[in-house]
Order: C-alpha cells, then structure tokens, then sequence
C-alpha cells in the first residue's frame, strides 16, 4: 500500500520545508526556543531523506532522517497543528488519525527494507520528556525510551584562560582518545565528531590530557525552564550579569563533545571548558552527555558548573528507539551523542 500522494519523499530540502523548520518552536512545557541555523545546519545532515507533507506548494509537516547504516536517526519532526494536542488529549481527531497510520506505514516499509540497500535495525530520536508533542510521537508510533541525557550546561561571566590549551584542526590528533572513551557507546557515530576546530589541555610533556570538539550555535529563546521561565526571558535583558549569559533575542553559545580527560578528571574538565570559553570569547556552553557515561559521572559532583545551572539545573532528554520486529537488537547506556544532533 503507497504512501498518500501528500507525501513526498526527498534527499534534499526545498525551499518551503526550510520555511517549515526556521518557523519551529520547538519545546511546549518547559523551555520553548527557535533554532537559528537551520539553514546551514540542513546542509551538514548526513545522509538526508526528508518525507514531507504537502498541500497547495506548501510543506505542512516533516520528518528528516539521517541515514546512518543500520540506524536512522530522526533529525526533524515538525508538523504545523496535527500532533500539538496528542498526549494530553485521549481523543484523536482525524488529522492525528491519519498521520498515525501514514507514518506507521513508512516506518515499516523502512524495516522492510523498501527505502535503503542496507537492512534498517533501529531508528532513534532524542525527545524533551515534558514536550507534548515530542512524547505523542513516541507514543503513538512505538518508540521506547532507553537512555537518558543530561543538558549540562556550564557558565562563566569571565572564563579562566589556560597556557596548556592548544587548538587543533586533525582528527588523527584525537581519535585514539575519543575511541577509547566512546567506540563501545551505543550509535556511536563520528561523521560530525570528526569535523575541527578541537580543543586540548597539553601537560609540560607535551601529552593530551583533556580533548574536545565544539559547536558554536544560535538560538532564540522565547521562554526559559520553570514556572517563572517566561517572565525570566523578558527581564533578563536588565539584570547584570544575568545578560551576559543569556541573549533571548539572539543567544549564542558553544557545544562540546567528544569530551576527554585523564582519568576522568573533573579539574582537567573545568579547565578546558573554561579556556575554550575565553578562547572563543563566550560564556556559555550545553553538554549533551548520557547521564551513566563514566566522565559525567566523575564530574557532575566535581565541577562548579556556574550561575546558569544554578538557575536552569540539568534537564533530562530521553533517548528513544523504535527497533526492527526482526532484528535482536537490545540498547543499553550509554549512548554516544553528537552536537550536531542537538543543534
């Protein structure tokens, strides 16, 4: 059975489904922003297949797939009103109805393998579990949470510098490290991971003690986390100190991954993070980490992660799976994250 002719599958974005996804707010309950670059973030997509819906030259809903090999990653899911009311209400309208069963189709003919010459395991998604719309396409097309990420933010008004960083451009630098730290994670994939600029400390022997990779985003944020975030967002412009972390309008901060330290050291952390900060000339940074990957664990007690946790804390992402009926594939923590994934 095809798909409806209000869907059409590409590999590459059109104009109007850029329109679509520079338009997304995305989060519903907690923190609500807008992504500002989408358009250059579209063309870095790995192995992009879009499946669009349309009507009247007008792209209504989206779902981007990275192609990774036997897993997909979900990078968009965006449709303009179908999906906003789903978790909260036990009745489905007719537009949740149909988009239910067109997306399930899809979804197994993929695991059949109609839409790849190599076999499909597994698709997976990272969801804000206090989205209604992210849970609602968990839910209803059968996605299973099976890990969870911290966003670990960490904040300087004026960071440290340190004699020991050095900037990188070779991944060869770095990849022994970062195998060594995160080959055996689950979808651990490096396409994005082995892009520069990286970051080190170096000790006076000249070894790599603490390595990561960042990614300078932008965002508008239209609320903050909490009860208060919304009225937060609007003063923020006038409280000192505050406005310096935080831009609504235009807020730019930087992402690291593929974050590495000798024996797991919180100082060295500490240290790099903050010397990347004075370095690029920011004051924030989010760490996308599984809450039970080794390093955060050694560091999440350790570490003075600034006045920005002490307002937003660490909230939780869920990592969902949704698992071919013929594959024995069973996830287990923690997962690799990849900055591009967030972004």
């Amino acid at each position: 059975m095809a798909l409806s002719s209000i869907f059409k599958l590409r590999t590459s974005a059109t104009p109007a489904l850029l329109e679509l996804l520079k338009n997304t707010t995305l989060g519903t309950n907690g923190a609500m922003y807008r992504h500002l670059d989408t358009s250059t973030r579209i063309l870095e997509a790995d192995q992009p297949l879009f499946l669009s819906m349309e009507r009247n030259d007008k792209v209504i809903g989206n779902v981007t797939f990275c192609q990774r090999g036997t897993a997909w990653y979900i990078r968009y899911f965006a449709f303009h009103s179908l999906a906003q009311a789903g978790s909260k209400k036990k009745k489905e309208d007719k537009g949740n109805s149909f988009l239910k069963r067109e997306l399930n189709q899809f979804f197994d003919e993929v695991f059949e393998g109609k839409h790849s010459d190599e076999k499909v395991e597994s698709m997976y998604a990272y969801i804000d579990p206090r989205n209604d719309r992210s849970k609602w396409m968990s839910e209803n097309f059968g996605f299973k949470v099976v890990s969870h990420l911290v966003t670990q933010s960490f904040s300087r008004i004026s960071p440290k510098k340190s004699d020991r960083l050095v900037k990188m451009n070779d991944w060869k630098e770095i990849q022994s490290l970062v195998e060594c730290n995160y080959s055996l994670h689950a979808y651990y994939f490096t396409t994005h991971a082995e892009k520069p600029p990286f970051y080190g400390l170096k000790n006076e022997a000249g070894e790599l003690i603490a390595t990561c990779r960042v990614t300078r985003v932008n965002w508008e944020i239209v609320r903050l986390p909490g009860k208060m975030g919304g009225l937060l967002t609007k003063v923020i412009p006038y409280i000192p100190f505050l406005n310096k972390l935080i831009k609504p309008k235009h807020h730019t901060f930087l992402v690291p991954e593929i974050v590495t330290a000798k024996d797991n050291n919180p100082k060295l952390i500490q240290e790099l993070f903050s010397a990347v900060l004075a370095e690029e000339k920011q004051t924030l940074m989010l760490w996308w980490i599984d809450q039970q990957d080794t390093i955060y664990l050694a560091s999440k007690d350790q570490i003075s992660w600034g006045l920005f946790h002490k307002i937003v804390g660490a909230p939780a992402v869920d990592v969902v799976e949704r698992v071919s009926p013929s594959s024995s594939r069973k996830t287990t923590g923690p997962v690799f994250v990849t900055a591009y994934d967030m972004v």
